[in-house]
């Protein structure tokens, strides 16, 4: 299946370098046609003029006179059709090249190479404990690896989902349906992600727009009678002095009026054309990509309602947000000075757009956030469905268990572990409370089996399938305590840093018992003898909160946790071998408790003891 995946790229690859040659060859015919017509509008433009001013017989000069008139005129208008026709291919070109990189980078993401990609580190304080511990952000993390978005909304709503845990079983499943849909519409999600390319978010463009909605509305009835009328008396005042009626001089006093009027605005206008100044691009490139959700035929639940909030009020976000950019359009044009002048001293052009821009937010400031979380979150929906359809073979969607706390996997391995690389194990319990050791030597596996386990359970709360052949699990909170960080700036030692997060998990347990607890070598900034007996001490008190709680250690004697709790402590481990001088890791979970060590083995090996 993956070799189909990578066939269904490959060959859309090259089918877009096929197109591209052709789109190439149009342009350069373009190009020449450009030339060859301007240059015939000059020549038969010159004739022209030369005839009209020669003395040739009166039949010859109008003989000229209409020949070359009427070919100067086709060749302006095959001009601008050729203009017309370079922008079409043009913008086509844009498109295929556009496509032709993502498909280019889809194929080198099967292959595990996305360190060119964007790696999310700016969301790493959304919740700095889980991104730390199980990489979802940063250099190699699984935003990195998942990241398809084409909005910075997306990308805030995917960073926020990998965050959080979706308890809801109804919505964890309305999400599978949303991503097996969008993941079985690959021309869809190709036209949204290529059409999103063409966006140029600086980041601050929606924030500004929110800004401006914000803002009351001018509701001045003498401003918009003033619209109407001053206009009017404006060109019947040219009127009068272009028939000799009014003096030239008298100019000044319309222009003086309107331009006062206008400046009496200005402090306001100004406001709004700052939040909103060189918008329009963006939101054009936003409507476009509304517009393919809007007329997108949608099924599941989860997209049906997304889609329905793009509209509303009798209007759809694509049509509304279409007449918004063509006024910010027209709001532009105040930057041209010259042109602002005479516009204001002509029409009180700037108030006539900002009160036509106003009356655009009265009727749309309660739908525009909306309209946008909704796209936000589609785009997030997509970056999974891309997931999905590219391992279909490794992947499974999970079946949502009821109330009884239940974790069970079969054949599951790490989604960032090049598949070539990747060892799978089966691994399950149920019930509460639970406490899972997970034993073994240096470089076993243990703490990859964590993040497995953990990223799995992140992307199965998500609603996207997992890198196992079967998967059943209860929603429920993650916590961990892996990566833990001293501060100098608090003052903070690594063991105290350590107690505090740790005193997080218990308040949290207590408050949320449905919460699986990951545990990475508990207690490290302690001795030996403190760290048995504070880890021992930390186990049974989890016990007695009735957590479930998956710990890795060296430390063998928590394997004996199982024999005073036969019923709630499980051990499992992970094993090496040491065959031909060589130690042998076959990252495979075996039950109970781990006989093997290699640290001294390792730093023989290495040369740092005898």
């Amino acid at each position: 299946m993956q070799d189909t995946v990578s066939a269904h790229y490959t060959t859309k690859i090259s089918a877009l370098e096929t197109e591209l040659k052709s789109i190439k060859k149009v342009l350069s015919r373009l190009y020449l046609m450009r030339l060859v017509t301007f240059l015939a509008f000059v020549a038969f433009l010159v004739l022209f003029i030369r005839s009209y001013h020669s003395d040739p017989p009166p039949l010859s000069v109008s003989s000229v006179l209409s020949v070359s008139s009427v070919f100067s005129v086709i060749s302006i208008i095959l001009f601008l059709l050729a203009i017309k026709l370079d922008l079409k291919y043009a913008f086509r070109e844009k498109y295929a090249t556009n496509q032709l990189l993502l498909f280019q980078n889809e194929l080198k993401i099967l292959d595990h190479q996305y360190d060119h990609r964007e790696t999310g580190a700016t969301y790493q304080t959304l919740h700095p404990h889980l991104a730390a511990d199980f990489d979802l952000f940063g250099a190699g993390s699984l935003f990195q690896y998942l990241n398809r978005c084409a909005t910075l909304g997306g990308k805030q709503q995917l960073a926020e989902k990998l965050c959080q845990s979706q308890q809801e079983k109804k919505v964890v499943e309305e999400r599978q349906q949303a991503i097996r849909e969008l993941a079985e519409k690959q021309e869809f999600v190709t036209n949204f992600r290529t059409h999103g390319m063409f966006l140029t978010e600086k980041g601050n463009e929606l924030g500004s727009l929110e800004t401006w909605l914000s803002l009351p509305s001018e509701k001045s009835p003498m401003l918009h009678a003033l619209c109407y009328m001053l206009p009017v008396l404006n060109i019947c005042w040219i009127s009068l002095v272009s028939f000799g009626v009014f003096t030239l001089n008298s100019l000044w006093i319309p222009v003086i009026v309107s331009l006062s009027i206008v400046g009496s605005q200005l402090k306001k206008i100004n406001k709004a054309h700052s939040l909103l100044s060189r918008t329009a691009a963006t939101l054009k490139s936003y409507t476009t990509i509304i517009r393919l959700m809007e007329a997108e035929h949608l099924q599941s639940a989860y997209l049906t309602r997304l889609q329905a909030r793009l509209s509303g009020n009798g209007t759809k976000a694509g049509d509304s947000l279409t007449s918004l950019y063509r006024l910010l359009n027209s709001f532009d044009q105040r930057l041209n000075v010259l042109v602002g002048v005479v516009l204001n001293a002509l029409l009180i052009y700037d108030i006539q757009i900002w009160l036509r821009l106003g009356k655009w937010k009265a009727q749309h400031r309660n739908s525009v956030s909306s309209w946008f979380e909704a796209l936000s979150e589609l785009d997030a929906l997509i970056s999974l469905s891309v997931y999905a359809f590219n391992n279909q073979e490794s992947v499974s969607y999970p079946e949502v268990a009821g109330e009884e706390f239940t974790f069970q996997a079969t054949e599951m391995g790490h989604p960032l572990i090049h598949p070539a690389i990747r060892v799978c194990n089966s691994f399950g319990f149920a019930g509460t409370p639970r406490i899972l050791i997970i034993t073994g030597a240096n470089m076993a596996g243990k703490s990859t089996f964590l993040r497995t386990l953990s990223v799995n359970l992140i992307l199965a709360m998500n609603g996207a399938p997992v890198c196992a052949k079967g998967f059943r699990f209860t929603p429920c909170d993650l916590l961990s305590s892996i990566k833990i960080q001293d501060s100098l700036s608090n003052n903070e030692s690594y063991f105290y840093a350590e107690l505090v997060r740790i005193r997080e998990i218990i308040d949290h347990v207590q408050a949320h018992p449905r919460t699986l607890v990951i545990l990475d070598e508990i207690l490290r900034g302690t001795n030996t003898r403190d760290k048995q007996t504070g880890s021992r001490g930390l186990l049974e008190k989890l016990i007695s909160l009735k957590a479930v709680v998956l710990v890795a250690t060296h430390d063998l004697a928590l394997g004996e946790l199982e024999q005073s709790y036969p019923d709630t402590v499980t051990n499992n481990c992970f094993e090496v071998e040491l065959t031909n001088d060589q130690l042998i890791f076959d990252y495979k979970l075996k039950p109970g408790i781990s006989q093997k060590l290699n640290a001294s083995y390792l730093m023989k090996k290495m040369g740092i003891i005898a």
